[in-house]
């Protein structure tokens, strides 16, 4: 329960982050993001990410937050947020997607749509394909149901890849 608090004020933190430093975002940018959903919500979009460390308290973690590439600096349009509580960037592998995001390594992931409706990932994967301090670069496959009560009548389907030069988000 910790890891999707933990998850949501992360993500208000990045959208104020873009929102305030729009020319770091935008350095950060690289490669092919994309973004594709299906079941509950149906669209794709080329997407801007950013992707980093943030240390809070006695927590940290590595987070990674896609927009749509056409939001302006201060949107809340469809947000994605796969994030792992760790000291370090990833290793280079084949991670799951637990509710939890905090065992093992594995991943959470959030996903709020432009009318603010929130999906909570509960299956699913992200594969870290390359990991370094000059780049961070990836896919992932999820599943997941509207709220955190998970309707599973709700149902989403995302898959999509990123690459971002990763910063440090404090």
């Amino acid at each position: 329960m910790k890891t999707k608090y933990l998850a949501i004020i992360l993500t208000l933190v990045l959208v104020f982050f873009i929102g305030c430093d729009e020319d770091s975002i935008t350095d950060a940018l690289l490669g092919t993001n994309s973004v594709t959903l299906s079941g509950d919500i149906n669209k794709s979009f080329d997407a801007k990410s950013v992707a980093g460390m943030i240390y809070e308290d006695s927590t940290s973690g590595f987070v990674v937050l896609m927009q749509p590439e056409d939001s302006g600096p201060n949107s809340s349009d469809d947000i994605l947020t796969l994030l792992q509580e760790s000291d370090a960037l990833p290793a280079v592998g084949n991670y799951s997607i637990s509710i939890d995001g905090n065992s093992s390594g594995d991943f959470g992931a959030l996903y709020i749509a432009n009318d603010s409706t929130l999906y909570t990932m509960h299956s699913g994967s992200v594969k870290i394909t390359e990991s370094s301090t000059s780049k961070v670069a990836g896919t992932f496959d999820l599943t997941g149901y509207y709220g955190f009560m998970m309707d599973p009548t709700r149902e989403i389907k995302i898959t999509g890849q990123f690459s971002s030069i990763p910063l440090d988000l404090d």
